[in-house]
C-alpha cells in the first residue's frame, strides 16, 4: 500500500509539522535573532564587537561536542523526551541570559542554549524523521530545513520590536517563554519516536523501542532490516565511505557557514549600502527555500549521490560567479545568489539524507552526532579562515578563491562514495 493514503502516513505529516515548528523557533531565536541584542550590551556593559561575540563562540563549540554525546542517547532513549528535556535547558538558557551582567555568565548561558538547541534540534528531529518516512524522506527533509530559514525570517523583526519596546532583559524572558511553550506543546502534541508496527513503509529501520514506554505506549514490532542499514559505528570508522562522507560535509559546511556570515560583508567592500547588501542576501535564503525542497523531492526520485553531486557542482558554479562579481548591486551578485543559495542548501539537504541512507539503525544517532560535529567545527573554521584572508589581504578575493577550490574537492569526492555493507 502506498504510503502517501494510509492514516498513519498522516500522522507522519504531523510529526513533521511538530518538528518544523520546533526547528524554526529554537533556530530562529538562539542562531539568528540573539545578534540582535548585541548592541545594547555594548552600551549597558562598555564592552567591544570581540568581547560581546566571544562567548557566542561557546554555542558553536557547544554544538561540536555535545553532538556525539546526544546522538549515543538517541540510540538508546526516546527522542521525544530528549526533546523535551532540550526545550527546557534551551528556556533555561534564555531566561539566564536576560539576567546576567557579566561575560562570564554570558557564556554559561551560551553553553546551556547549546545543550538545549543539540537536544532539541536537528539531531532528535533527523532522527525521527528517519523513523517515520522512507520513500518521501527526501521530501520531509527538505520541508523541515526550510525551518531554519523561516526562522530568521519570522524572529529577527519580532526580537527587534521586543527589543525596541521592553528593552533586552525583558524582551529575552518573552522569548524564553516562546522558546519553552512553543517546543514543549509541540513535542507534546504532534511529535512521536516512531510509527506503529505496519503502519507504513517496510523500507523503514526500526530503533529501540525499550524507552518509549516514557512517553507513549507503543506497540512496536521491530522488522528485519537490510545490512547496509546495520552498519555499526565501529565498522563505519574502518569504512573509506564514512571518512569521504565527512570530508565532503566539512568542505561543504566550511564554505557554507563561512558565506553566510561574511557576504554581507564582502558586498559592502564592493561598495553596496547595507540595503542593497540586504536585497542581495533575501534572494539568496529564497533560493536556499527553493533548494531544500527541490533537491529533498529529486533526492527522492534519483539516486541520492547523483543529486548530491549535481548540488556540490552548483555551490561551485556560485562561487565561482561570487568571483566575477565586482560591485552590486549587479547582475552577477543577483545570479550568485540564487545558483549559490540552491546549492548550498541542496548539500545541506542531500547530507542529512545521504547520512540516514548509509547509517539509519542501532548505531544511527552516533553517527549522526559525529557528523554533526563535524559539520559545526568545519562551520566555525570557514567563519575565523574567511576573516584571517579578509583581514590580511584587505578583500575577500583571496578568500573566495579558496571557497572554490574546496568546493571542487567535495565535487571530487561525491563520486568516490559507495554505500556501505556488512560482510
Amino acid at each position: 500500500m502506498s504510503t502517501s493514503t494510509t492514516p498513519e502516513n498522516k500522522q507522519g505529516w504531523l510529526v513533521l509539522l511538530g518538528l518544523f515548528v520546533c526547528y524554526t523557533v529554537s533556530n530562529g531565536v538562539i542562531f539568528n535573532s540573539l545578534p540582535i541584542f548585541y548592541a545594547k550590551l555594548i552600551a549597558e556593559f562598555g564592552w567591544d564587537q570581540a568581547q560581546v561575540t566571544k562567548p557566542a563562540q561557546m554555542l558553536f563549540l557547544g554544538v561540536a561536542v555535545l553532538s556525539p554525546f546526544v546522538g549515543y542517547l538517541l540510540d538508546r532513549y526516546s527522542p521525544r523526551l530528549i526533546m523535551i528535556m532540550g526545550a527546557v535547558v534551551a528556556s533555561a538558557g534564555l531566561l539566564w541570559y536576560s539576567r546576567m551582567g557579566s561575560l562570564s555568565s554570558m557564556t554559561l548561558a551560551y553553553c546551556l542554549l547549546a545543550l538545549g538547541l543539540v537536544m532539541a534540534g536537528i539531531l532528535p528531529s533527523m532522527y525521527i524523521i528517519t523513523q517515520w518516512f522512507s520513500r518521501n524522506r527526501g521530501l520531509a527533509v527538505g520541508i523541515f530545513l526550510v525551518g531554519s530559514s523561516f526562522g530568521g525570517a519570522i524572529f529577527n523583526p519580532i526580537s527587534a520590536a521586543l527589543l525596541g519596546a521592553l528593552g533586552w532583559r525583558s524582551a529575552l524572558l518573552v522569548l524564553a517563554g516562546i522558546v519553552g511553550l512553543v517546543l514543549l506543546a509541540c513535542i507534546f502534541l504532534l511529535v512521536r519516536d516512531r510509527p506503529q508496527a505496519g503502519s507504513v513503509d517496510p523500507q523503514i529501520s526500526p530503533a529501540i523501542a525499550e524507552n518509549d514506554k516514557v512517553l507513549d505506549a507503543i506497540d512496536f514490532t521491530p522488522k528485519q532490516t537490510s545490512s547496509s542499514q546495520n552498519v555499526t559505528l565501529a565498522q563505519a570508522l574502518t569504512s573509506p565511505t564514512f571518512y569521504l562522507l565527512t570530508a565532503v560535509t566539512g568542505a561543504m559546511w566550511f564554505c557554507i557557514v563561512g558565506v553566510i556570515q561574511h557576504q554581507s560583508l564582502h558586498f559592502v567592500d564592493l561598495g553596496g549600502s547595507i540595503g542593497q547588501a540586504a536585497g542581495v542576501l533575501s534572494a539568496f535564503f529564497i533560493a536556499s527555500i527553493l533548494g531544500k525542497v527541490i533537491f529533498g523531492y529529486l533526492g527522492d526520485r534519483f539516486s541520492k549521490k547523483h543529486i548530491m553531486l549535481l548540488a556540490t557542482i552548483n555551490m561551485a558554479l556560485g562561487a565561482l560567479v561570487l568571483m566575477q562579481v565586482k560591485a552590486v548591486p549587479s547582475m552577477q551578485a543577483w545570479l550568485y545568489a540564487i545558483i549559490f543559495g540552491i546549492g548550498f542548501s541542496g548539500t545541506f539537504t542531500m547530507i542529512q539524507l545521504l547520512v540516514a541512507e548509509f547509517y539509519n539503525g542501532a548505531s544511527y544517532g552516533r553517527i549522526l552526532g559525529i557528523v554533526t560535529m563535524v559539520d559545526t567545527l568545519a562551520g566555525v573554521m570557514g567563519i575565523m579562515t574567511l576573516g584571517k584572508l579578509r583581514a590580511a589581504s584587505g578583500s575577500y578575493a583571496s578568500a573566495i578563491q579558496l571557497l572554490l577550490v574546496i568546493c571542487l574537492v567535495a565535487v571530487a569526492c561525491v563520486p568516490l562514495l559507495r554505500k556501505p555493507s556488512v560482510s
